[in-house]
């Protein structure tokens, strides 16, 4: 099961959820990304928190968090590289939307990345480089909506932030050493 941004959203809105899936997914992502990892628990409790939920998660929300954490865990070490931010696809969002998940999803992002706690001290510079073109991005806004050229704009964007996420992961997420006869 792939999770797309429609059906996140109708299910963040019938939760009551006070972030976007955007948000989330951003700040899993960046969590993840400094080599952090959470018992299925932990997750959840992590998510309520930043969806700012009243109540506990509803099974159907608690469902689509799990799969969100294995998807994105799965798709981050993937070596096809195919990791994409959750973002509304264009049938679903206008271009100012779409920008305004992408600012969400960066923010998210750093907010992961923070709250993992793994990433103090001496960064690698390209990391530092990457951290802050998201800070940038989670600032994002369209200045004129008629401007033909935002599509591009934003699709260009959106790619540097699925890169930026990548560049991160990889950076504290080395891959096991590879022993004979064991299988990883």
């Amino acid at each position: 099961m792939t999770i797309e941004f429609a059906s996140a959203a109708d299910q963040w809105l019938e939760s009551r959820c006070y972030q976007t899936p955007s948000a989330l997914h951003g700040w899993l992502a960046g969590f993840l990304a400094s080599g952090a990892r959470l018992t299925a628990e932990a997750w959840i409790s992590e998510a309520q928190d930043y969806l700012e939920l009243e109540e506990n998660a509803d099974p159907a929300l608690a469902a689509l968090l799990f799969t969100m954490y294995e998807e994105m865990l799965e798709a981050l070490s993937a070596e096809d590289m195919t990791f994409q931010p959750l973002l509304p696809e264009d049938d679903d969002a206008d271009v100012d939307e779409q920008v305004d998940c992408l600012a969400e999803w960066s923010k998210g992002f750093l907010d992961g990345f923070g709250a993992s706690g793994l990433a103090s001290g001496k960064l690698p510079d390209d990391v530092v480089e990457v951290l802050r073109d998201l800070d940038a991005f989670s600032q994002a806004t369209i200045d004129d909506p008629q401007d033909p050229q935002n599509p591009q704009l934003y699709l260009a964007l959106t790619e540097h932030a699925r890169v930026a996420a990548l560049t991160v992961f990889y950076a504290f997420n080395k891959p096991a050493e590879s022993v004979p006869g064991v299988v990883h």
